[in-house]
């Protein structure tokens, strides 16, 4: 009962006059910010970082090293009192060996299927039935040669630290194809984004609600904070990923290397 309504009187036609009026001047009220969901986990070498999306069930998002695993699944059962089997989803931003060497051993862990963007589907099938030597994997003249052929490689092959046997082998463990703008799979609320330039098949996730963006090697950050375009083999696509980047409302930026961000306009500033 609001204050002018107390003691012996009651104006109840006053009342609904001064009720209408009072929630008429008030503004409407914007949509509730979720609080973040993401946890980080870094090896002590920083080498990359892995992210622990929690939702009622966990999505790990690059798992990184075998160490790296190790430190995740201990910090789920220590910290958050939950076991590797509530892991119903592993995402794979790009497929660089350093962020998804541990992929099999928190496979094993958790028994959760591995998804990749969609854009790595045509050329990891087109892989996997050539170039074999006979002991079921590729050669190094075959592999040389194909390096030093005029075919042209996909991007992702183009890196110093990426070679192809180890390519193609995480390909094969994929289980789900990310298309962009869907929604992952049982965690609606997390989008996709491809993300192509510095790899044909990088993609970030983006929670809406959280305003929360995990964006692989797109972007990283160095010491103080300044956030990087990471080079990659077609400068086009990458302008126009970061133009679709910071069109969105992000607070929490989440880089696949360096400190993640927290900052009411974390996109303001990237520097190439």
């Amino acid at each position: 009962m609001i204050g002018y309504l107390k003691g012996p009187k009651q104006y109840p036609g006053r009342r609904t006059q001064l009720d209408t009026v009072i929630e008429s001047k008030q503004p409407l009220q914007p949509v509730a910010q979720q609080p973040r969901h993401v946890h980080t986990i870094t090896d002590r070498f920083s080498m990359a970082n892995t992210y622990l999306i929690q939702d009622e069930r966990f999505i790990v998002v690059d798992p990184g090293s075998v160490l790296n695993v190790q430190l995740l699944l201990a910090y789920m059962q220590r910290f958050l009192h939950r076991h590797p089997e509530d892991i119903d989803l592993i995402i794979l931003t790009h497929l660089h060996p350093e962020h998804c060497a541990g992929v099999e051993e928190l496979r094993r862990a958790s028994h959760a299927p591995v998804a990749v963007s969609i854009a790595a589907k045509p050329w990891s099938q087109s892989w996997a039935g050539e170039g074999r030597s006979a002991a079921g994997g590729t050669s190094v003249s075959q592999f040389v040669g194909r390096m030093f052929s005029q075919v042209r490689l996909p991007g992702v092959v183009h890196h110093l630290d990426l070679f192809e046997p180890y390519y193609e082998r995480q390909a094969q463990l994929v289980d789900i194809w990310l298309d962009d703008v869907e929604g992952l799979p049982n965690h609606l609320d997390w989008r996709v984004i491809a993300s192509p330039g510095l790899t044909p098949e990088s993609l970030c996730l983006y929670n809406p609600f959280s305003y929360e963006l995990l964006c692989g090697d797109t972007l990283i950050t160095i010491e103080g904070g300044t956030i990087l375009v990471r080079g990659g083999t077609n400068r086009i696509q990458l302008q126009q990923t970061l133009q679709t980047l910071q069109s969105l409302k992000v607070y929490y930026l989440y880089p696949g290397h360096g400190r993640p961000i927290l900052s009411m306009r974390a996109l303001a500033t990237i520097e190439w």
